[in-house]
């Protein structure tokens, strides 16, 4: 009997021996919860009023799983797995004077266990290495948990193997960082230096940082760090330019391939001026370069348009070593482009009117580049048109961005198709060079008067032009209705119409001849 008593006298104390850490604390209504790490307490329910105790229903959640529905009345408590523990504080009713109405409200606490959580950083001095440079790593330890963790055990290893180490230690309290010299005022961190070996090309390496270590309840643990960094192959390549090129005018790009492995190597080199440069030769070349030496190509570049912090895209150089293929780029080349750069736009107010009809011919020179310029514009009116109004010359100092303007009016008397010539804009860069720049050509289209519908009228259907009432007019002739009258015969006041006449006069003499035929008949007759 007394075993069995100290039996439960131990479990007791080591049960009541875990150490919380973390806590979140709040009052919670009907649906509200209380939310902490990757845990959720929710008060799903209360009973009535006139049920005592009162009592609150309490649903936890990890990760969005429910694990646990408990009903708590005030002080009661309850943990899983020594993980998570709840405290129901206080449940109450609270009046609420506006609507003479009662809610139910919990206070609850919510505690996750105190455990030790290490942090790893990994450092290393260099991005890059090449054959035969010692490398340097740091390793940086803390403890950013709320209990001590215990019997730690470091890993240190590579992908590709290049290096392998094993680092302990028995302690690490919350908030201490891992110090390989506790002796001195400055903090250690582990330290590796290794000697970079000679790879055939270029190749990544990856460290890994693996911790393992116990809490006070023997729980086991672990964390991760790591970081990587590249060793060249035996070929460099380098690709340099001037810091600065005048718009207009060339500057030279410089490659060089540099082998330090121990054999030639046949490489095939290729390079690109990317969309705002253009060479004056095609980038390819093929180069055998000897163990430990270099070689070099240039070229010249002319950029397409000014700004600053161009790029240059990499180049790139292949070569194999037993069998297998390797590529090799530079780093991208930054230039400046130094000058002015004028755009010009032309536009019209309509690119089809009638014969006589203005039209207006608006052009606009802007300074994109990015130095001060004078720019000039002499317009020249086509001959086919007649200025009417407004300005065709220009002269301005564009500044950077800056842009200037003309507008004139020109009339077409003659129908047709027509082209405005294009513009040219003249202007001059810092030291006095001359670059001229055209815009684009435009055409216009000038058709004649419409036909007003008395013209249309007096067209028959085969196109044909009948007499117009005007030149009838004109002749001394009026009409009225379908018919026209002579002016003469009318003053005399027969009434005659003309065409009337001249038929009755074709029927008198036909009158004659039939009264004769008509005597000859008779006389046979008789």
């Amino acid at each position: 009997m007394r075993a069995f008593l100290a039996y439960i006298l131990l479990a007791s104390m080591i049960g009541s021996a875990v150490e919380w850490g973390d806590r979140a604390e709040g009052d919670l209504r009907w649906g509200e919860t209380l939310q902490m790490g990757d845990y959720t307490l929710e008060a799903a329910d209360f009973t009535p009023e006139d049920v005592t105790p009162r009592m609150v229903m309490l649903k936890l959640y990890k990760n969005g799983e429910l694990i646990a529905t408990r009903a708590l009345k005030s002080g009661d408590s309850f943990s899983l797995d020594d993980e998570v523990r709840v405290v129901a504080q206080e449940v109450r009713r609270r009046d609420y004077l506006v609507d003479e109405s009662a809610e139910p409200r919990a206070r609850v606490v919510l505690f996750v266990r105190a455990v030790p959580e290490l942090q790893i950083r990994v450092v290393s001095d260099e991005d890059v290495y090449k054959a035969g440079d010692w490398a340097k790593l740091e390793i940086e330890i803390e403890n950013v948990g709320t209990a001590d963790a215990e019997e730690a055990v470091i890993e240190v290893t590579s992908d590709p193997a290049i290096f392998r180490s094993r680092y302990s230690r028995s302690i690490l309290s919350p908030g201490e960082v891992w110090d390989e010299d506790p002796d001195t005022e400055d903090i250690d961190p582990i330290a590796e230096r290794f000697k970079v070996p000679s790879v055939p090309g270029p190749e990544e390496v990856s460290l890994r940082v693996h911790a393992r270590y116990l809490d006070s309840e023997v729980g086991v643990h672990e964390s991760w760090g790591g970081t990587s960094f590249d060793i060249f192959g035996p070929l460099k390549l380098y690709k340099r330019t001037e810091d600065e090129i005048r718009f207009g005018k060339s500057g030279y790009v410089h490659l060089t391939a540099s082998n330090g492995g121990d054999r030639a190597l046949e490489a095939d080199l290729s390079d690109s001026t990317g969309r705002d440069f253009a060479a004056d030769a095609a980038l390819r070349w093929k180069m055998t370069i000897p163990p430990g030496s270099s070689e070099a190509v240039s070229y010249t570049i002319s950029a397409k348009k000014p700004g600053e912090g161009q790029i240059l895209p990499p180049a790139e150089a292949v070569y194999t070593i037993d069998g297998r293929a390797y590529t090799v780029k530079s780093t991208s080349a930054i230039v400046d482009v130094i000058g002015p750069l004028v755009e010009v736009k032309k536009s019209v107010s309509s690119s089809k009117i009638e014969k006589g009809e203005e039209v207006t011919v608006n052009l606009t020179a802007k300074n994109v580049g990015n130095r001060r310029t004078k720019a000039s514009v002499n317009e020249t009116i086509p001959s086919w048109a007649r200025l009417v109004s407004g300005e065709t010359k220009l002269s301005h100092l564009l500044l950077p961005g800056e842009a200037a303007g003309l507008e004139y009016t020109i009339s077409c008397p003659e129908a047709g198709s027509f082209e405005i010539p294009p513009t040219s804009v003249c202007y001059r860069d810092e030291e006095g060079t001359a670059c001229t720049l055209e815009s684009s050509r435009l055409r216009i289209t000038v058709e004649d008067e419409e036909i007003d519908d008395s013209t249309a009228a007096e067209i028959d259907g085969n196109g044909t032009a009948l007499p117009s009432q005007a030149s009838d007019e004109e002749n001394g002739i009026e009409m009225k209705g379908d018919q026209r009258y002579d002016g003469k015969d009318e003053a005399k006041g027969g009434g005659s119409v003309s065409g009337r006449a001249q038929e009755e006069g074709s029927v008198l003499w036909a009158i004659p001849v039939l009264i004769l035929i008509i005597f000859v008949a008779l006389d046979r007759y008789l």
